[in-house]
Order: C-alpha cells, then structure tokens, then sequence
C-alpha cells in the first residue's frame, strides 16, 4: 500500500500526462494541493505559454485561508526563474504554503548561467532560499516523473531534442528487401504502436532512400494525435515535388545542396555530408524537444556513431525475409 506522499504524488502524475504533447517543449507538470490528509486543489500544465500547474492547482483552492500550512506535491520541481509565466515558487510562498514535495528535480538548477529567447539571465540558484520546506519523493513515482519528462530534460541540457530511433526487423535481420524494397515486417497491434509514437514526438526524422523507395506519409493515423514535423534528409535534393511527405508545409528538408530550393522548406548543411548534430540542435533551438527517427541503415549508422541515440526501439517480427537490406544493431 502506498504511503500518502507517494499516493498524492501518483495522483499528480496521472494529471501530468493530460498536457501530453500540447506543452512541448515545456514538461508536462501536474500538481495537487492536500491539507489535513484532504485534497483540496488540484491542476495541471495544459498548454505551451499557459499558466503552470503550480498556478493552475492553488487557483482551484476554494479559499486562501485554507492554503495556509497545506502541503503541494507537484511531479517537477517549482520553477524559480522568468520564462513565458512567472517563476511558481514565490507564489507558494506567498499563498502561505507550507511544505513542497517534489517528483523530480528542476534541469534549471544545473546551470548556472542560461538566457531565454528574450535574453534574459535567469537568477543562480544558489543565491535563492526558499523558507518553505522542499522535498523530493525517492522510489518508483519519483523515477516515473523523471521518466516522464525524459524529452524535456534532454532539451534543456543537451540543447537538441531526444532521440528516439524505431526499427522494424526480420527474424534473420532484414529490414527490406532487395534494393530496399518496402515489405510487411510489423504486426496490426505494432502498427499502432508505431503511429502513437509519431503522435508522441514533436518531429519524425527520415532519409531521402526512404522517400524514394516507400514514399511514406509519415503521419498518424489509426491513432488520436498531431502529426509530427517530416524531417527529411536529403543531401542532393533528389526528393521529387510529388512526395507525400510534401502533401503540406509541415516539413523540413535538410540538404547540402545551396541551390535549386524550389519554394521548398530547406535548411542547408555545410559540406557534403549532413551535420545530424547541428540539424538536432537547430531543432532544438526551434523548439523542438522529441525527434522519432525511423532510419535505414546508413541514418542509424550516423546516428549511432555521433551518440545521438537517446532511446533504441525495435519491433522483432517471426518472419524470416532470407534475403534484403540488413541493419546491424
């Protein structure tokens, strides 16, 4: 049975993941006010630019007066510096809040020195002494908040976003057929799991072989969600005007190639070969905070090599395809 610490916090956690992917970049924060044992407010990050959690949780109390010695437990840390809203922790301070206990710590407070968009220095933590009591949970709610916001974490301390790879592979290691011909490796159920994915990441992120020779839609569909921005690599711009991926503006091609743009959505890497690191950290600096790369070989290989692979995820079929386009792990 769960002690009321780590209750109160799993309840928060579940209004956490209602901002899913319409806070990005921001983390998905949810927050619950208890006094006396009773919950008593309770509120979540809806919304990139909105009102916090913190913010959201003690406008829902019924009365000031009874927010005066009540415990908060808010799954990220209170933010202590200016962004799109106001710094949470002194208005917890201010609304007579007594005790904080958090799910996981603040990525801000590890750098001492970071400006927003508008150049404005946030302060040093060091320099700040809440007078209210902070705690942060241990256990396995604590690391469900971390987890939770493993894009948002990445962000803000690598400055690009997480990378998820998926592959699909054959028993015997094939990932296509023969001169990278599209087959059926994935089951219905993976399908779906594949266009959740999509609609969890802010980005999908492919190479010009996979245009070429499957001309996917790179959207989601079978599944409630946004469709990501296609995030095309295409280094001689050989994608024709034709693609699906081109159905709309929500792309981004990334290319080599200085000339011949064409109208089309370009971002231009120096030299021969795609730079992958600095195409992520423009994305990053652009917001973007999730990428889900779906690669052939050669991609998986850049990736891997550069230590861009925050998480690995591969979909084993039982088929056997005997002969095709291999990817080695």
């Amino acid at each position: 049975m769960q002690n009321p610490d780590s209750r109160f916090m799993s309840l928060a956690l579940n209004l956490a993941r209602k901002g899913g992917r319409d806070v990005a970049p921001n983390p998905m924060v949810g927050a619950v006010v208890v006094k006396n044992g009773k919950i008593i407010g309770k509120g979540y990050h809806k919304k990139f630019g909105g009102p916090h959690a913190e913010v959201t949780a003690i406008n829902s109390v019924r009365s000031s007066a009874e927010l005066k010695g009540a415990t908060i437990y808010v799954t990220l840390e209170p933010c202590r510096h200016f962004g799109k809203t106001p710094p949470c922790l002194p208005l917890i301070e201010a609304v007579g809040i007594s005790r904080v206990v958090c799910g996981s710590h603040d990525p801000f407070r590890k750098i001492s020195k970071l400006q927003n968009p508008k150049t404005k220095k946030f302060p040093n933590y060091k320099t700040q002494k809440p007078k209210i009591i902070i705690e942060f949970l241990k256990g396995k709610v604590a690391d469900d908040c971390g987890k939770l916001n493993k894009f948002f974490f990445t962000w803000v301390m690598k400055k690009r976003p997480f990378v998820t790879v998926k592959i699909a592979m054959s028993a015997d290691g094939f990932v296509a057929g023969l001169g990278g011909k599209p087959i059926r490796i994935t089951s219905t159920k993976q399908d779906r799991e594949v266009h959740k994915l999509r609609a969890s990441h802010q980005a999908i992120m492919v190479g010009i072989n996979t245009i070429l020779n499957d001309d996917p839609q790179l959207n989601v569909r079978g599944f409630k969600g946004r469709d990501p921005l296609r995030v095309i690599l295409d280094s001689e711009l050989k994608i024709p005007k034709t693609a699906k991926a081109l159905k709309d503006k929500n792309y981004l091609i990334a290319t080599c190639k200085k000339t011949g743009h064409r109208g089309l959505n370009i971002w231009v890497s120096q030299g021969h070969q795609i730079n992958i690191n600095k195409l992520l950290r423009y994305l990053g600096g652009n917001g973007i905070s999730s990428v889900l790369v779906e690669p052939g070989p050669t991609l998986y290989r850049s990736l891997k090599e550069e230590h861009l692979i925050d998480e690995l995820i591969v979909y084993r079929s039982p088929k056997r395809i005997g002969k095709g386009l291999k990817l080695m792990l």
